[in-house]
């Protein structure tokens, strides 16, 4: 593979803050630096990821990057995640991108019809997962890339960007892959690699009782049957040896086999 002659740049978004690790060109990416902004808390009726724009527009005229392609991780907070059943009915991307958007209204409303939509490639006969996030949000990072000379080469929702991580690492039994971090933990549940159960829910610093909770709950009303499954949970921020009664939890952290830098999941940390 020919080497990058662009710099990248490894943004994080969440409400709380906003995190860069810029990377410089070459045959070897090295880090050339790391920025931390904390954001302002977002005002009564504003979006929640209002400020981090705002404070991501700070952050650029700050470090003045020059060119380079940006790869943007968002926080839980600013995604929808929905599974999208298979449809032998879906002949092209219009069609599928109206089934798409016809999932998320029927699971948030009207709302929904504002959304950008993206959703996670499968194999034939397979249930997918679909995201959406504002249309606004969307139409923001492209203007704040663009004035700021970055080419806007990868958006990515957190929990997606984490399962990626481990896909290839997670056995073929009954996972439960879960993403934590403040505010927001993504429950979802795979049998043998096929999607059945996603769920993301608000959360306060109780977050493990909530987990486990959840947990049983979920595993109540679907069809796994007596094999109750094995808990892998990715929680950068979140060091604590977490204990869950009835549950085997694994805890994940930065993936030696993944095919991105270790300076990107620096960048997924930092969001804590």
């Amino acid at each position: 593979m020919s080497p990058s002659f662009r710099d990248e740049l490894n943004i994080a978004l969440s409400p709380a803050k906003v995190a860069m690790v810029h990377l410089g060109r070459g045959l070897k990416t090295a880090p050339v630096s790391r920025q931390e902004l904390v954001c302002a808390a977002a005002q009564p009726g504003e979006a929640p990821w209002t400020k981090a724009l705002e404070c991501l527009e700070r952050a650029l005229q700050e470090q003045k990057n020059g060119k380079a392609d940006a790869t943007v991780l968002l926080s839980n907070h600013f995604v929808r995640y929905v599974l999208v059943p298979w449809s032998e009915q879906i002949s092209d991307t219009n069609e599928e991108q109206a089934f798409i958007r016809h999932c998320f209204i029927k699971t948030s409303g009207a709302e929904a019809q504002r959304w950008a939509l993206r959703m996670s490639p499968a194999g034939y006969g397979e249930t997918q997962v679909a995201c959406a996030i504002d249309q606004d949000l969307l139409d923001g990072l492209e203007r704040i890339s663009a004035s700021h000379g970055l080419r806007l080469a990868s958006l990515q929702p957190y929990f997606m960007a984490a399962f990626n991580q481990w896909r290839r690492q997670l056995p073929d039994s009954v996972v439960w892959f879960v993403v934590a971090e403040p505010g927001r933990l993504c429950v979802s549940l795979l049998e043998r690699g096929q999607w059945r159960i996603l769920r993301v829910v608000k959360v306060g610093d109780d977050w493990r009782d909530t987990l486990g909770k959840l947990l049983e709950r979920e595993y109540l009303v679907s069809d796994s049957g007596p094999e109750r499954g094995k808990v892998y949970l990715h929680a950068p921020d979140d060091e604590s040896e977490i204990v869950l009664p009835g549950w085997t939890v694994h805890r994940l952290g930065a993936n030696p086999h993944a095919q991105v830098s270790s300076e990107f999941y620096l960048a997924m940390s930092m969001i804590g």
